[in-house]
Order: structure tokens, then sequence, then C-alpha cells
């Protein structure tokens, strides 16, 4: 619940603003709880006549992706932030990410660096993040603990919370001896009640408490998008902490803070957060807010079926960068690790996946990764990109200064190796076959341009190339087939002089194709200085 601009129009009194399912409810502080209605049990009804708003808006839809800055991001947590980023924009909503950097110990300086960086080179563009700030910042949570030590102090007040004294230590010995007897560990409990003289007792020896939430036994109901009504019992976990003695806050209190602030409506996250989820949910009514919709998506295992973790050495996402896979790719594969597309497509651009993401359609089986066909889906966007934006995105790849290459020389490396490449690095290999200095001492090649009709051949498909108007691979192929009429060279004893003599290679892609590559100027130049070399 959060409060709405102004007062109450009938009494005056400040107006607060709750969302449940979807729905804005608009009413007079003065309003009560009305458990007349079972399905809304939480909805308040006013005594102020004032309360005569109820909107039925669509809520909008806020997703988050809270990564911690302790490295780079694994493909596991890249397949999260999509997903976050596809609901968000399906339903015209925003994408929030957030930093939970509290654990200090494990943060690293480069690692925020690190995943902005990741997600501009997959296009998840942010509506609210760290940089461009945003309504409900700071979007740190090292910058919120004020925040959290507010809440923290409210629930206290209020007896939901209890300041405990017990060392680790002590927490420790006790965990042991509830194994010993076949227990399950869990809090026992014993600074639930304390006498305030107990308390500063306590404090006399030094001890600095940390602030717990109490956790009574029965069923905690919870929901899951995919697996559907859970529940769990208090007695599984016990009170839990939510403030350190340092008044650092906790996760599962820190996010419940965060999300409530934030208003996020879906909280879209990998399986390993559903334990989490009940002790989350009675920290949200704790704080009088609905708890969102929960979405939890199967882990993304590697291709041992070994889990993906950066303790671990899984391979960081900005790896795939260097490698020369298409982003786009790399969104719509991770993505359908998790959903299946109703029309059964596999290969899909950002905005068809925004437009046919479906929660409904989410697998509940956790998912292997197949390079393979993270690879193949490589290639299909490549050949699907203009090759005015597939030459953009082969730039950093190419060595340009060293080839000597222009725009238009990268231009047409886009269009030949558009149908044949997977990786951008692929392209870049190619680019160095073909416009690197050919090697006419090659014992194969030098023996090909020895032979007696070399020179010949070479001088007709010159003079046939001089005369191409436009220097297309339609129009180079006729003219390259008209100079072996003219000259009476087929098959090998035509194409292997001028691949020589273009490439220093004697295999490679088609001779158009190369020809039109290299330009006219260089394809010319190159052949006459093969000539050069075969007259010698």
């Amino acid at each position: 619940m959060r409060a709405a601009a102004g007062l109450c129009d009938r009494c005056r009194h400040r107006r607060i603003v709750r969302s449940d399912r979807g729905s804005r409810f608009v009413l007079c502080e003065r309003s009560r709880e009305d458990r007349r209605f079972p399905r809304y049990p939480r909805l308040p009804v006013a005594d102020c006549p004032g309360f005569e708003q109820e909107m039925h808006d669509p809520m909008t839809v806020r997703t988050r992706f809270a990564p911690s800055p302790t490295g780079e991001l694994h493909l596991g947590n890249v397949r999260t932030a999509i997903l976050n980023w596809l609901v968000a924009r399906h339903h015209g909503g925003r994408f929030v990410l957030r930093f939970e950097d509290t654990d200090v110990e494990r943060n690293v300086s480069w690692a925020e660096g690190s995943i902005l960086e990741t997600l501009d080179w997959l296009g998840l563009d942010r509506d609210e993040d760290p940089v461009i700030g945003g309504p409900f910042g700071p979007y740190r949570q090292s910058e919120r603990l004020e925040l959290y030590r507010r809440h923290a102090e409210e629930l206290l007040e209020s007896g939901l919370a209890f300041r405990c004294y017990c060392l680790p230590e002590e927490l420790a010995e006790r965990r042991g001896a509830a194994r010993e007897r076949g227990r399950q560990p869990r809090y026992d409990g014993r600074c639930r009640s304390l006498a305030p003289a107990d308390e500063a007792a306590l404090r006399a020896e030094g001890r600095e408490p940390v602030l717990r939430f109490r956790v009574d036994d029965g069923p905690i109901p919870f929901r899951d998008r995919g697996r559907g009504d859970l529940s769990i019992d208090g007695a599984e976990f016990g009170d839990l902490v939510i403030l350190r003695s340092d008044g650092r806050p906790t996760y599962n209190f820190a996010v419940v803070v965060d999300d409530v602030a934030m208003e996020i409506t879906h909280v879209i996250r990998g399986i390993g957060h559903l334990s989490n989820t009940p002790k989350q949910v009675l920290l949200y009514h704790a704080l009088g807010a609905e708890p969102p919709e929960f979405v939890h998506v199967p882990m993304v295992l590697g291709v041992g079926g070994e889990k993906l973790s950066k303790r671990a050495g899984a391979r960081g996402a900005l790896e795939y960068r260097e490698a020369g896979y298409h982003p786009a790719a790399v969104v719509n594969y991770l993505s359908l690790l998790s959903w299946s597309s109703e029309s059964g497509e596999e290969v899909l651009t950002p905005d068809e996946l925004i437009e046919r993401i479906d929660l409904d359609r989410l697998g509940v089986s956790n998912a292997i990764l197949d390079p393979e066909k993270m690879r193949w889906l490589s290639g299909q966007h490549v050949r699907r990109e203009p090759a005015t934006e597939l030459a953009r995105r082969l730039e950093p790849f190419v060595d340009r200064a060293s080839l000597e290459l222009g725009e238009k020389d990268l231009l047409r490396l886009a269009e030949v190796e558009r149908d044949r490449i997977h990786l951008f690095t692929d392209a870049a290999a190619e680019a160095r076959r073909i416009f690197g200095p050919p090697d006419l001492t090659n014992d194969d090649v030098a023996d090909v341009l020895a032979a007696r009709s070399a020179s010949a051949t070479l001088c007709g498909v010159e003079k046939a190339w001089e005369e191409v108007r436009e220097w297309t691979r339609p129009s180079i192929g006729e003219a390259l087939r008209a100079a072996g009429r003219t000259t009476g060279a087929r098959g090998r004893d035509l194409f292997r002089p001028v691949r020589g003599a273009l490439t220093g290679r004697l295999s490679g892609p088609e001779l158009p194709d190369v020809a039109y590559a290299l330009g006219r100027s260089r394809a010319l130049a190159r052949l006459r200085a093969a000539r050069r070399e075969a007259l010698a």
C-alpha cells in the first residue's frame, strides 16, 4: 500500500492506494479491513464517505532483473533477464535492473559494468536502472539501507520482529545438537520474549543483536505460475533473520522491501528461489502488501548436465560475443529453453518473441545447453540481416587496417558471406582468406600458374571483367564463362589459375563471390600480378 497524492476530499485524511489483482483502490487512511469478501481477504473499505473511487485500470506490469555484482553473467542469469524483459515488453510495462550488492565480501568493482554491457549487447533495454535512474531509485541495495532499517523498525514496533542476541557459535552448536537428535535444525526461539532487563544484560556483555521476523508454525500457502498452489509449514525454517548485527539486511528481507517499494508485479526467477518464496510471502503480508505473481523457471544446465555457476567457472555471457554469436540468436535460444512458441517456430526475432511470449507455456524441466543449436540459430539470424547491418556487426571482428578494407569492401564481404557463416568470427577468417595478399609462390599455385595456358586464360578473364558494366556476381560469373569460351579454357583449366591469382589458394568460395568481394580494381590488379608471375 502506498500514499496517493493529496487528501481525502470528504474528511481531509491522507489518501491511500492499494493494488490487488490488477485493480487499484483509492481510499482514505481511516479505512478498515472488511472480511466479508473471502476472495479479497485484505480488501479495505472506508468508514469515510469519501471512499467512492474504485478504479479497474489494468496494473502496469513491472518486472525486474536483480543480479549481484559478483562477476560476469552466465547464460542462466541471462535467460532470467531475457524472460523478464520479454514479459515487460509484451505487456507494455517496465523492465527494471536493480543491483543486490549487500554481499560486500563477494562484490567485485567491475561486475556492474560487465552486467550492463551484457544487457546492452543483447538489446535488453531498461526503463529504470542505476545509470538512467527512475522514480523508485536508488537501484543499488547498498544505497537503500535506511529504507530497510526503517521497515525493520516498524516490524519491531508492531511485534512482528524481535531482537536476537544469540552468538553464531551458539547457533551452530544448537544446530549440531538438533542434527544429532535427528531433527531439522531451526532457530529455537529463545530470544522471542526477552524482558527488557534480560536484553540490557545481554547488551552489557557486548552482544550486538540481529533482528528476527516471527514465523509461527502452520501452513504457509503460496502460488507459482507453473506449479500452481503450494504450501510449506513455517516449522520448516523458523524465525527469519531480517537485519544483521551490522545493520545490513538479509536477502529475503531486502528483496521484499525493494519489490514492494518498486511496485514489482511479476517476480520471474530461477527455480532455486522457490524455497525463498514462502518466507517472502510472509514478509509481503507483514508489510501490508499483496505478493506479486511468482514465476520460477527451471535451471539451465551445462553440456554435461552440471549446474551453471560463476564460482564453478561457467562461461561468461560476453565470451559468446567475443566468439561471434549473433546477439538475437542468444536471446532467441535462451528464451526457447524456457517456453515454446505455439506455432512451433524456432527462429524468432526479438520483436517476434515479445509478441508471442506466453508464461502459460513455460516448461518445468531443466534444460541442457546445446552449443550447436545456438550456433545454428546464430547462422539463421545472420541470414536475416540486411547487408548494411551485417557489415556493421562484422566490423569489430575484421582487421580492416591490415587488410586495407573500406566501407564498400566490408559491405560486399557481408553480402558474400551472409549465407555461409554462422558466427561473425567466421567472416573474419573468410576476410583474411579473400583479402589477404595471395601467396603465388605456394607450390601448388605456382605449378598451376606455370602451365602453358595459364597466362592466356588470365589475360582473357582480365579483359572480360574490364568490360563488365555492373560489378555484380551474376555479371562477373557470365563474363568468366565467356572468357573460358574465348580462350578455350574449361573447368579446372579455367577456374584454378583464376582462383590462385585472386586468393593464392586452389579451393574456396565461388569465384564470382570472391571477385565481387574484392571489387573490380583489386581483382584486376591481382590477375595482372599473377599473369606477370606466370610469364616470369
